[in-house]
């Protein structure tokens, strides 16, 4: 039987070879599509997947007024898990404040490495015991349970060490307070994707914050620690969090905490990477929405190669239906017929997926570059019997509508020459047209509406000037304590207008807020404020309007209790712009109230991305912040950059030179926006390029249908654009139909996405009418070819007896 119908596919693929191939592309760019998507998905997926007990492992959030927080205070960790059985093990991982990167030394025979290295963390001892890291050396147990110890990654190791093992090997780290030395314990392995992209873990009690994180004991303040826990198996994560909740109310209370409703809430160690968008991430997590309208758009391509492969099966079922009459006659069963074409269509999808095989070696580096990804093929066993499941059922959704279409047909009538249900099919066919132009119309406007949103996050005024501001980042002691030297000289160099410094700036994360409240006021009006610590012409060196008041100037100190706020927080607080100069705010800080006049209103300026709204900011002063902020003034960049690294260098000598723009910092933070646009506008081109083919293989079944019309037509004096006219009014109206229906829908999906952002562009019925115009042209482009070809042909031809 098997045999019996690959030789009848094969016979059928030779005869109708131009369709067979149009189907076979289709089949094939579709499955290669889903794959591509598959792939990022399964990888998307399979964050935190590898811990051990995972269902019970959990994170502690924390929710405040202005939005929630990742971060939870210092004592959270190690008080629930003394107060509560159901806490098997808890520990905290914390990102040292302000410093994007650390310094690490190494001394080898003489010969002093340096090191700028990103992602790492301060953590308890009991960090591996909550969550799961596999060690190449050392022991996960007891790797950071003594002071200033430290584990590195399997590539960091290998990065300092080469071959030699690391294990109590002694690395001195680089910090704003000096230089302090970390003995190795531990090695573990690079493989498990986590939320936690470490490349060093420290212990945590040490000689540089440790004391500063004992002292750490306010329930209200500081919310920077980063909490997990292990739960008891069976107890339920809304038990737990009601539990967690009293817990913490009662230790608000006890420390007489001030009057910001806070609250917690649990989040699964699972769905952190996915699913949560906090504020004080601990990095860039992803999205469960871009799977979905990734995967969406996989399915969708799919199905319209699937629709082109019907489309033209039932289009052709003339040229098969005396087969089918002629092989009912002798004897064959309708469910044979079914099984002959449903076997056709499986096999010609088998064909399809070593197609696909071929395209996605080519489309994968290309597809990894924009996607920032590694993916790989053959990179997990797991995922070839779901792609030949995937390409098995893709033959299904495509076959089982012409295989019960075909072997329907009656042979008497067949055989008599009398057409069956012609238009029932010409109307599903027409319907499923219809429905492929629907998705591409949609996409098209998705494309046109994301792309416009990118444009109007670069475009927009932040409210400051972030052209040519040079970054440098401050990461040690002799950085930081040499800031006003530096300054100063590069302030003499040609190119550069004017230098300040502080410890944000915006496109960072403001990483530390006081509860402030108005003199005469009680803690019962505080506001949540975000600080940001800056030295003297910040505000000039951003281009940042003074509303009302002064900035500061060389005089002020690090005790001069003085502070700007923007415009935001002037309004939470109920001042006027001119009448909150010389107000004070009052904060109470471990038992003492710490005042602190406001000498300046600064006018609103996005110091977080356009994804939030602005928040209360304030400005204390500071003498040493861990970032240099430069206008620069010229367009030899090179040079520019040249200059500045030897002048760091004079004044830093033990420090590395490092650099960045504030406005590639700032466009950080639309990475996964710009990763989403890309991705949808090159499946949406895949998507148009699959309908196309199918709409080319349908007007070419058409034309030739219409061959001796044709003839008889031009005999009578049609010209080119009537023939090109009759051929594709019929398509061009099907696409119109299209337009009527996306635009609905392109609109709600449209919709949904830009509730992402805080700001955001208006959507317009233009954006509709443009990619409705867009399909139709190109519709008309794909269709016209043939049409012209038809008309271009030599009626004689046409005309002469079969």
């Amino acid at each position: 039987m098997l045999k019996n119908i690959f030789k009848t596919a094969l016979r059928s693929f030779r005869k109708n070879l131009s369709i067979s191939v149009i189907n076979v592309l289709g089949l094939g760019v579709g499955l290669a599509t889903c794959i591509l998507l598959l792939l990022y998905i399964w990888d998307e997926s399979s964050y935190d997947k590898h811990h051990d007990d995972l269902d019970n492992l959990y994170r502690v959030a924390i929710n405040f007024p202005e939005g929630n927080s990742a971060a939870s205070p210092a004592p959270m960790a190690f008080s629930i898990k003394s107060a509560f059985p159901e806490v098997l093990q808890s520990a905290r991982l914390l990102k040292y404040p302000m410093l994007e990167s650390m310094i690490l030394n190494y001394e080898a025979g003489g010969e002093l490495k340096v090191f700028n290295e990103t992602n790492g963390y301060y953590v308890d001892s009991t960090f591996f015991d909550v969550l799961t890291y596999e060690f190449v050396s050392g022991n996960p147990k007891t790797a950071l349970s003594e002071n200033n110890t430290m584990v590195l990654s399997e590539t960091l190791a290998v990065k300092i060490f080469g071959e030699q093992n690391p294990i109590n090997e002694v690395i001195t780290i680089g910090l704003p307070e000096g230089n302090f030395d970390y003995t190795v314990k531990g090695v573990f392995a690079d493989s498990p994707k986590s939320h936690i992209r470490a490349n060093f873990f420290l212990s945590i009690i040490n000689s540089d914050i440790g004391n500063w994180v004992s002292s750490e004991t306010s329930w209200p303040n500081n919310n920077m620690f980063h909490t997990y826990f292990r739960m008891q198996e069976g107890k339920t994560m809304v038990e737990m969090e009601s539990k967690l909740q009293d817990f913490y109310q009662n230790k608000l209370e006890e420390s007489a905490s001030v009057g910001v409703a806070l609250s917690l809430f649990l989040q699964p160690v699972r769905d952190i990477y996915l699913k949560s968008d906090l504020g004080y991430e601990i990095d860039t997590n992803g999205n469960y929405r871009n799977l979905f309208v990734f995967g969406s758009i996989g399915f969708f391509v799919l199905l319209i190669a699937c629709i082109n492969f019907m489309n033209l099966s039932t289009a052709r079922s003339e040229k098969r239906a005396k087969e089918v009459g002629v092989r009912k006659v002798i004897g064959a069963a309708k469910s044979e017929l079914v099984k002959q074409f449903m076997g056709e269509s499986i096999l010609m999808s088998i064909i399809s997926l070593m197609l696909a095989f071929l395209l996605l070696q080519l489309l994968l580096p290309m597809f990894n570059n924009v996607a920032e990804k590694s993916l790989g093929l053959f990179d997990n066993p797991l995922l070839f019997p779901i792609i030949l499941g995937l390409a098995l059922l893709t033959g299904i959704m495509a076959g089982i509508y012409p295989a019960f279409y075909l072997s329907g047909f009656r042979p008497v009538a067949i055989l008599k020459g009398i057409k069956g249900n012609g238009f029932a099919a010409i109307s599903i066919r027409k319907g499923l047209v219809v429905f492929q132009f629907v998705i591409s119309i949609a996409l098209i406007a998705m494309a046109f509406i994301i792309q416009g949103q990118m444009n109007f996050l670069v475009d927009s005024n932040l409210g400051f000037d972030k052209e040519q501001q040079l970054i440098l980042p401050l990461q040690s002691e002799e950085a930081m304590a040499n800031f006003t030297v530096l300054k100063t000289q590069l302030e003499n160099q040609q190119g550069i207008r004017v230098v300040s410094g502080g410890s944000s700036y915006p496109g960072l994360k403001v990483l530390q807020d006081w509860l402030l409240y108005p003199e005469g006021k009680t803690v019962d009006d505080v506001v949540d404020v975000y600080i940001n610590r800056v030295s003297n012409d910040f505000f000039e060196v951003l281009d940042l309007e003074i509303l009302a008041g002064r900035g500061y100037t060389e005089e002020f100190t690090e005790n001069s209790r003085r502070l700007l706020i923007n415009e935001t927080a002037a309004k939470a607080y109920g001042f006027e712009v001119e009448e909150a100069i010389g107000k004070n705010l009052n904060m109470d800080w471990r038992g003492e109230v710490i005042t602190w006049e406001i000498i300046g209103v600064v006018r609103d300026f996005h110091f977080e991305s356009l994804h939030k709204n602005i928040k209360p900011l304030a400005f204390p002063y500071t003498g040493q912040p861990p970032f240099l902020v430069a206008k620069v003034d010229t367009d030899r960049i090179v040079e520019m950059i040249s200059m500045v690294e030897q002048t760091w260098k004079s004044v830093n000598p033990a420090t590395p030179f490092a650099y960045s723009f504030l406005d590639q910092d700032f466009m950080r933070n639309y990475e996964s926006e710009k990763r989403t646009s890309t991705i949808i506008l090159y499946f949406t081109f895949i998507a148009i390029l699959i309908s196309c083919i199918g709409l080319f293989g349908l007007a070419a079944f058409t034309a030739e249908q219409k061959t001796k019309e044709i003839g008889i037509r031009k005999v009578l004096g049609a010209t080119t654009w009537n023939i090109t006219t009759l051929v594709s009014k019929e398509f061009l109206v099907l696409v119109l139909v299209a337009i009527l229906i996306a635009a609905p829908l392109g609109y709600f999906a449209a919709e949904k996405w830009l509730e992402n952002f805080a700001y955001k562009i208006d959507l317009s019925i233009w954006v509709f009418v443009i990619s409705g115009l867009v399909a139709v042209l190109i519709a008309y482009g794909t269709v016209s070819f043939q049409a012209v070809k038809a008309a271009l042909a030599n009626p004689v031809d046409s005309l002469k007896s079969e």
